[in-house]
Parts: C-alpha cells; structure tokens; sequence
C-alpha cells in the first residue's frame, strides 16, 4: 500500500488518534501547571478530627511555631508545628522514625505529613501549587 492510498484510507482515523492525542497532552500540561492563589488552607487532623485550620496565605514570611497534642498522652504526643506564607512542617516530635519531620516544608496538597505515630496528618486544601520562601 502506498502512503496515499494509506492516508486516504485511514484519514479519520488518523484526524480522530491525533485529535486525542493534542487534548490530552494539553489537558495534561494545564493540571501540571502550579497554580498560585491565596487559598492555602492547612488542615490538621487527629483521628478525622479536624484540630485547627490555618490560612497559610496570611502567615508571615517568618516562620511561626505552635504545639498540638497527638494521640499519644503526655510529652511523648507533643508535636511543634512550624508555618510560615504557604508553607508547613512539623519541626519536632517525639514519634520514633521522625518520618513527619524528615518530610519537611509542604506546600501543596500533593505531598501531605503524617504522623502514624500520633494519629495526626497535616494537609493543603484548596491548592495545588505555591510560592514558597523556604
């Protein structure tokens, strides 16, 4: 079969694969894209409980640092939560593996922090992407 006998007999086709194949590369760059808004909400939760929510678009470029109590009675519960303009982590905590910690800043919601340990996880509502001053 020759290339014009092949393109006439399987243009639709053709037109319809090459179609899908540009929408979806679009599609796909455009939910790649970071998008930056002033919607950074941070939850913390313990247990499916919601502890406290906080707007980190009106945190300051400084960082500001907290405790919650984790499941884990006593000191050994006490987790030091750090936040600052779009961005979260846990500076310590008295879980074994440090896991929580060693996940650092978090900006979107993407990439949550989890405590197993003290049954607390932290997520980014509203956003998938930031500008962070790390």
């Amino acid at each position: 079969m020759k290339a014009k006998a092949f393109f006439a007999h399987y243009f639709w086709d053709i037109i319809v694969v090459g179609s899908l194949a540009v929408g979806s590369s679009v599609a796909a760059i455009y939910l790649a894209i970071p998008k930056s808004g002033n919607d950074h909400i941070a939850e913390i939760v313990k247990d499916s409980t919601l502890l406290m929510s906080i707007d980190l678009a009106k945190e300051s470029a400084t960082e500001r640092t907290f405790t919650i109590q984790g499941a884990v009675s006593g000191e050994a519960g006490q987790m030091v939560i750090g936040v600052k303009t779009n961005a979260i982590h846990i500076v310590s905590s008295k879980c074994p593996n440090q896991y929580c910690v060693h996940t650092g800043w978090i900006s979107d919601a993407a990439h949550p922090i989890v405590c197993a340990y003290n049954h607390i996880s932290i997520t980014i509502v509203g956003s998938t992407g930031a500008d962070v001053v790390v």
